[in-house]
């Protein structure tokens, strides 16, 4: 008889033996698969690609047919693996910063650069709202002798200072919220500038007036057009582009009355008209740089790019073209009817703005002889925002600018402050010479 002690043991080799080949099957198994997979895998891969080629061919197709503006606004030839700032000056790339931790951010310089903000300020008639609507960066690219047109939508995220829950931190409310120079600091991070040399910042009547001395006769119909959200497509990326389009035609179209004969009765008049820290001087060295290089060579010499970018094929509209804006402001009242949706420059529609200033006027006369702060809180919101350009009548836009001028200029000496009443003066100095170089056809 076979003891215990051995039948464990010949139990013990069987149980071995049957492990062994166990493992062995599985290794030959996992082998015997890899090889398959490396055989027949490959050829998977390959029909895979050839089932797509045509997607790929299609795509390509598309992206060939984006033109030249476009790819300008659009697609960034920056480093994505980069934040990448584009400084004005040798000094700014002395150091570095990280914004946020673990983000590269890579300081570049390409030659001298002069940033100027360009806002449009959705402040009703008399009011102080100040929403950014409209939010441009022109370069100055002093030794390319070159524009870029930095754009942004209005409602592009920008910390606002309120609980992200809200929903209230976009660019706009940064500047009606948090004041002009957080405001100009977040419009740089955007744009991906290291600072904002200049500001110039214009409201609806401001904008008209500017609109009118460009020679356009419905400057209402025109800023229908550029603040368009929805009635000409693309929402804000569209709306913020048109905007940018039209500063740019007017530069190439108009550049030459900043270097003629009346090229300082134009800039200090624009200067005048505008809430800006641009002096004259600023803008007559801008301007003899850009010359130097022989700006504008060709349309190319301004450039637009619209921040955050974003793969969107801009629609382009000659905006100096009054039939075409004549066109695409019927196609924005359509588009409102069908949707009812009437909210483009409906403040205007709703009020008579000779009637109201000619109130306010009539009003601040009774106090301008013994009460002058009265008249100054009556009248100086309606002298910065030039709201006389509301008005479309020339004579009566003129009459009613006159007599606020007036009686602004008398408080203000009445009240022992000469210095405003100095700059009252001399802006509507401006203003009036200015205008007489009007490029309106007569």
């Amino acid at each position: 008889m076979v003891s215990a002690k051995k039948l464990r043991s010949k139990k013990y080799g069987r149980a071995k033996f049957w492990s062994f080949i166990a493992v062995l099957s599985i290794s030959v198994l996992v082998i015997f698969w890899f090889l398959f997979s490396a055989f027949f895998g490959k050829s998977s891969e390959i029909y895979s690609s050839n089932s797509n080629y045509i997607d790929t061919v299609k795509q390509k197709q598309q992206i060939e047919k984006y033109n030249d503006e476009f790819i300008k606004a659009s697609t960034s030839t920056e480093d994505t693996l980069y934040k990448t700032i584009r400084v004005s000056s040798p000094e700014s790339l002395q150091f570095e910063y990280d914004a946020n931790a673990g983000k590269n951010i890579r300081r570049i310089y390409t030659g001298r650069r002069i940033n100027i903000a360009v806002t449009g300020l959705d402040s009703r008639l008399g009011t102080r709202s100040n929403h950014a609507d409209a939010n441009h960066v022109l370069s100055f690219l002093l030794d390319s002798g070159k524009i870029e047109i930095t754009s942004i939508p209005r409602d592009t995220y920008a910390d606002a200072g309120m609980d992200d829950s809200t929903g209230l931190n976009k660019l706009t409310i940064v500047r009606a919220n948090r004041g002009r120079n957080i405001y100009l600091q977040e419009l740089a991070k955007i744009a991906g500038l290291d600072k904002i040399h200049y500001y110039v910042e214009a409201g609806f009547s401001q904008a008209m007036g500017l609109i009118n001395f460009l020679g356009f006769k419905d400057s209402k119909s025109i800023l229908q057009v550029l603040r368009s959200r929805t009635g000409l497509g693309g929402d804000d990326y569209q709306r913020c582009y048109n905007q940018g389009q039209f500063i740019r035609q007017m530069i190439l179209r108009h550049y030459d009355i900043l270097t003629g004969p009346f090229s300082q009765i134009v800039i200090r008049g624009g200067i005048a008209l505008m809430e800006t820290n641009l002096t004259a001087d600023a803008m007559n060295n801008i301007i003899a740089a850009l010359s130097a290089k022989g700006f504008p060579r060709s349309d190319s010499d301004v450039e637009i790019r619209v921040r955050p970018a974003i793969p969107i094929n801009y629609k382009i509209y000659n905006l100096s073209d009054e039939s075409v804006i004549t066109s695409l402001t019927k196609k924005i009242e359509n588009f409102n009817i069908r949707r009812q949706d009437d909210t483009n420059f409906t403040d205007n529609k709703e009020i008579n703005v000779e009637r109201r200033l000619t109130k306010i006027i009539s009003e601040a006369s009774q106090d301008s002889l013994k009460r002058p702060k009265q008249v100054i809180n009556k009248l100086e919101i309606y002298f910065e925002q030039k709201a006389w350009h509301q008005i479309d009548n020339t004579e009566a836009r003129n009459r009613v600018r006159d007599d606020i001028a007036k009686l602004l200029e008398d408080a203000f000496i009445k009240t022992k402050n000469p210095l405003k009443a100095n700059k009252v003066r001399e802006a509507i100095e401006a203003e009036k010479l200015l205008f007489e170089k009007s490029l309106r056809k007569q």
